[in-house]
């Protein structure tokens, strides 16, 4: 089912900045994919040390806006709402096209992937419930959004639990960011962009 991007916007205002809604992505008509593991090749472009995130003025906050239901039985699939914000002082532009079966990495019709994995965190450590995809398609327009400093976008779609902790958790998400043809690169490869943590929910896992 092919996702249906709508435009909205609304301002939250604030004494010295404001944010906007850019758009919605709806995932949730996308293929059921959840037993792959994400793809992990290409240049990353998350900050990997401490002075990349010293000196990147790119930053994105993802937070885990809504978890339906939050009472997790084994096999179950959630819905999920994540809020993908730009945090940073400069724009930052990321992929927002669903995967499709004509798009494949080799054939150079893919640019940029994200991940945006759910992750259910317990004292000691924790583990990957699941995780959506996002892919901006050289074939295809209207496949990246651009947000400038405060804006963000809500990206909503189904994961089926496969693993779990717990009893219980606390589910996070945060940004996986690859970039394929750096050649071909006009902006992103100037910095890199760090992660700022975001909201998170607590869960409970049914045996």
């Amino acid at each position: 089912m092919p996702v249906k991007p709508v435009l909205i916007v609304s301002f939250l205002l604030g004494t010295l900045s404001f944010s906007q809604e850019v758009r919605q992505i709806d995932l949730t008509g996308a293929p059921e994919n959840r037993d792959m593991q994400p793809v992990r090749s290409g240049k990353y472009m998350i900050c990997a040390t401490d002075e990349g995130k010293k000196s990147s003025r790119k930053a994105v906050r993802v937070s885990v806006e809504s978890l339906t239901p939050t009472d997790i039985h084994p096999e179950e699939q959630i819905s999920v709402v994540l809020r993908v914000e730009n945090y940073g002082q400069l724009r930052v532009v990321l992929p927002v096209g669903t995967r499709n079966t004509n798009l494949e990495i080799g054939t150079g019709s893919i640019r940029y992937t994200a991940m945006l994995p759910l992750m259910a965190g317990v004292p000691g450590g924790g583990t990957m419930l699941g995780w959506l995809e996002l892919y901006e398609s050289t074939l295809k327009s209207n496949t990246t959004v651009s947000l400038k400093p405060g804006e963000w976008i809500p990206v909503r779609g189904d994961i089926r639990v496969r693993r779990r902790s717990g009893p219980l958790a606390v589910a996070s998400s945060n940004l996986q960011l690859y970039e394929w043809f750096a050649a071909k690169s006009n902006a992103w490869g100037e910095q890199c962009v760090k992660q700022v943590s975001g909201a998170s929910i607590p869960v409970r896992f049914h045996p």
